[in-house]
């Protein structure tokens, strides 16, 4: 299956939008239901829960963003990352399972409980700003400067998962990509004091990867924006393909893929994410990226979340 974000998404005037908003109206009553239930029983913990979120459907970034936390708290502190159990997730649990300390609860609440048991004092949580059953310590929203909050409704009018207002619940906005004063003056606009900073991704094994010519495949939320980016690092990318998010891939998909490289004379490559979610005995036929997150200004980030 391929995955695209929907056009109407960014557009406020489409007909669709109009179609789908009483749909978005009854998405946002049943959500505020659910977050008042859950704030009736909220758990206050010890520990220092410090969850990444997003409010936009789909990538924005969370996942890379726990992982460098970790990496830099992990000396200092007993952390581990925590992300609720999703089948369809399995690509990122491997990853993250890998390069962290890990637990995947079938809920966020009896994970953290888990954690403070055990001794741990700082929890980064990969999602979870829906999720009101327990107090946060800090929040984060990561926002992909490209797409920022598309037509500004929620679904399925549009792309958000929480009402625009619910920035007011974060403490750091992290905007990946260029800088954005259309965004920052947005998020300024619902909450004053928010603080912002900004990343961006850069490849570590790019030298590996230079004069050659690649196939270049994904399965995440904005597989085109991976494309650019390979692009843009000087890769020679002569052909792609497009999965959906999270996508398991077939031994005959796989089969597929190589089977062009070799009539086309074409290396094959693909993102650490979609590398761990692929058949182990393609996995030396296969290369994958090596992203870095970078954050601008990253010891006040630090300190921020401290």
């Amino acid at each position: 299956m391929i995955s695209k974000t929907p056009k109407f998404w960014e557009n406020k005037y489409h007909l669709l939008t109009f179609a789908l908003y009483p749909f978005s109206i009854i998405y946002y009553i049943f959500f505020k239901l659910n977050s008042f239930l859950q704030k009736q029983n909220r758990r206050k913990l010890k520990l220092k829960a410090i969850c990444i979120g997003n409010i936009y459907l789909g990538g924005t970034g969370k996942t890379p963003l726990a992982h460098k936390i970790f990496q830099d708290l992990k000396n200092n502190r007993k952390c581990c990352v925590l992300k609720k159990f999703n089948k369809n997730q399995d690509d990122e649990i491997k990853m993250l399972r890998q390069k962290t300390t890990l637990f995947t609860p079938k809920t966020r609440l009896s994970g953290l409980l888990h954690a403070e048991k055990n001794g741990f004092d700082t929890v980064i949580l990969d999602d979870g700003m829906q999720d009101y059953s327990f107090n946060k310590y800090k929040s984060i929203l990561c926002i992909k400067s490209d797409v920022g909050f598309g037509n500004e409704f929620m679904i399925p009018a549009g792309p958000l998962r929480e009402p625009l207002s619910s920035i007011k619940n974060y403490n750091i906005a992290l905007i990946n990509g260029n800088k954005c004063e259309l965004i920052e003056k947005k998020l300024r606009k619902i909450h004053k004091d928010i603080i912002i900073f900004y990343s961006k991704y850069t490849i570590q094994n790019k030298a590996k990867f230079l004069n050659k010519k690649f196939l270049a495949f994904s399965g995440i939320s904005n597989n085109d924006s991976f494309f650019r980016l390979l692009k843009f690092n000087n890769l020679d990318i002569k052909l792609t393909k497009s999965f959906e998010d999270h996508h398991s891939f077939t031994n005959h998909e796989i089969e597929y893929l190589l089977n062009i490289c070799n009539q086309q004379k074409l290396n094959i490559i693909t993102t650490e994410k979609n590398y761990h979610g692929i058949p182990c005995q393609y996995k030396d036929k296969i290369s994958y990226i090596k992203l870095k997150l970078e954050i601008n200004n990253f010891e006040k980030f630090l300190n921020e979340i401290n």
